[in-house]
């Protein structure tokens, strides 16, 4: 499925590393120890629709999953809830969240705005052969074998490295670390929304980021900031969700 996520935990060493700012400000939040082992392995499943809008998840059950104590489940979850994945309810228990459509309508359009302000930054300052690196990872993107979780998994790898690519093109460290968790959040609602995506819509989005590539390597900033606007805007839409 889509996602702009920086690092999602599925290959280690993969996805090259952003910047350093970046990466603290991502880093800083973030559990440690068993904690953070279960916070990550829960939101990769969180990414690849393991659980779904509205489900409950048991602390006692996922204690018994990762062979720990319900302190660290505990911790997790509450790191999970502070990115938006899921809602702790007193004396409830825990669910994923459940946005309507209109609420995902609304962050993809205010996503849109801000990665194309910084399209528009990587048209502007990238150096040397970063533009022609940006079109490499962008023709990777393959929309085969989607219905399979390693197919998925793949899929996001390269779209995550195509848009920490623009991230680092953009050098706006600070920039990225602050809306790094948005970026999680948008893999999260597309995956949710739509649990496989079809070739023909992964096509298109491939196209899509072609066309941006084409652009920001050309230093069309306004150019580069329109069609990434609408890519990110239109997601839900090409994924079959609205």
């Amino acid at each position: 499925m889509e996602g702009e996520s920086p690092a999602l935990g599925l290959s280690p060493g993969v996805v090259e590393k952003p910047s350093m700012a970046g990466e603290r400000l991502r880093s800083g939040s973030a559990p440690s120890g068993k904690a953070g082992e279960i916070a990550e392995e829960l939101e990769r499943r969180l990414m690849l629709g393991t659980y779904r809008f509205g489900e409950s998840l048991s602390i006692i059950q996922l204690a018994q999953q990762f062979d720990a104590s319900r302190q660290p489940v505990s911790v997790a979850l509450s790191h999970l809830r502070s990115i938006g994945y899921v809602d702790i309810i007193p004396q409830v228990g825990c669910r994923v969240v459940s946005p309507s459509a209109a609420e995902i309508t609304d962050f993809f359009l205010a996503m849109g705005k801000m990665e194309g302000v910084v399209a528009g930054f990587a048209a502007e300052r990238h150096q040397t052969d970063e533009g022609r690196d940006l079109a490499s990872i962008a023709s990777r993107a393959s929309a085969a074998n989607l219905d399979t979780v390693s197919g998925r998994a793949a899929y996001i790898r390269t779209v995550n490295q195509f848009h920490d690519q623009i991230w680092r093109m953009a050098r706006s460290p600070t920039l990225e670390g602050r809306i790094a968790k948005l970026r999680k959040l948008s893999i999260f609602y597309l995956w949710q929304g739509a649990p496989i995506l079809a070739p023909l819509a992964a096509q298109q989005l491939n196209q899509e980021r072609m066309e941006i590539a084409v652009a920001i390597v050309g230093r069309e900033v306004e150019q580069a900031g329109r069609l990434m606007e609408r890519h990110i805007a239109g997601k839900p839409v090409v994924n079959g969700m609205s």
